[in-house]
């Protein structure tokens, strides 16, 4: 449930007015030809400073250069906003786990994610980040209930990444996939996109399927074999190349296999080729283009100080917020 899991904190951040009037604004998630490679390049720092390790090298550089990408927006990036952004990687994949996965997550599951997120928001420079998961809990309800409200902003944000999850959908579904994916928002986040209400049986429907796996894989699955690992594998030049992608083959190794799957699993939409950087990434190179050779010293200098910071014991040594989000 990996798809869930990633799409709905994010369609829930579109629910504050006050950010996504600046995503509108910069047009990286509002045009066609950049919002496919934002999502990918977003997913890939978040797996290498989550899936990874935010002490690693890779994730280092990786959340070194979100917080620079962000830098360039100064005051216009709010620390509330900020906050709540983080609250949804934290509380939405539990609320969905507990939901509709084969078991709940334990206290401690929870709690150790808590943990994990609020050191990455204390590297993102985050300001008063709530003590404690209940903490976290209450004063995201409260923000939600001031600040959840409709604006056009939001709307935009919210059709522009339903786009793009249903890119590979045929236009004949299309409809359906949208009552789908809407049925799933929470009430008071459905106004506040815009977004319609879905007929009653698409939400029961939707409902009975999800619960109906969380069975079937409890009772009917064994175990893994192995683990899912959508990390880049490193090439003997030190640069990284992807598997698999999501909605753009960004960064995906140039073999034939590949090119083959590319091909098949956009149904000929997405044709294979040098445009997607088939020559792999550094973590210090996610984002556009044109900010690559301007943030790669700065980016380098930071992650750097972020490996000094944690070897000396990280927030609970030496004390938050981090100041090199700033």
């Amino acid at each position: 449930m990996r798809g869930p899991h990633s799409l709905f904190p994010l369609i829930k951040t579109y629910s504050i007015a006050s950010g996504t009037s600046l995503l509108v604004a910069t047009r990286q998630l509002t045009t066609a030809e950049n919002v496919g490679k934002r999502a990918e390049d977003t997913g890939i720092a978040i797996a290498e400073f989550v899936i990874g390790s935010v002490d690693s090298e890779r994730g280092l550089r990786a959340l070194s250069k979100v917080n620079w990408l962000h830098g360039r927006y100064g005051a216009k990036v709010k620390n509330a906003d900020m906050t709540h952004t983080l609250s949804m990687f934290i509380l939405e994949p539990q609320r969905w786990i507990d939901a509709y996965e084969w078991r709940p997550m334990t206290y401690l599951e929870k709690v150790a994610m808590f943990v994990y997120w609020k050191e990455v928001g204390n590297r993102m420079g985050i300001e008063d980040i709530p003590p404690t998961l209940e903490k976290l809990q209450e004063w995201t309800l409260g923000f939600e209930e001031e600040n959840m409200v409709y604006s056009d902003s939001n709307k935009i944000c919210a059709e522009s990444t339903m786009e793009l999850y249903l890119r590979g959908v045929p236009p004949f579904a299309r409809g359906f996939a949208k009552n789908v994916a809407n049925s799933l928002l929470e009430d008071r986040v459905r106004v506040a996109l815009g977004s319609p209400d879905p007929p009653a049986y698409v939400k029961h429907l939707v409902v009975f399927i999800l619960k109906a796996r969380g069975w079937v894989v409890r009772n009917l699955f064994l175990p893994r074999l192995s683990n899912v690992d959508p990390l880049g594998k490193k090439r003997p030049d030190g640069r990284l190349q992807r598997d698999w992608f999501a909605f753009e083959p960004w960064y995906v190794k140039d073999g034939w296999l590949q090119k083959l799957g590319i091909w098949l699993s956009s149904g000929g939409r997405l044709v294979p080729g040098d445009k997607w950087k088939t020559s792999g990434y550094l973590p210090e190179e996610i984002g556009p283009f044109e900010h690559i050779e301007k943030s790669r010293e700065p980016v380098l200098e930071q992650a750097e100080a972020m490996r000094k910071y944690a070897e000396s014991g990280g927030a609970a040594a030496t004390g938050c917020p981090f100041s090199f989000g700033k």
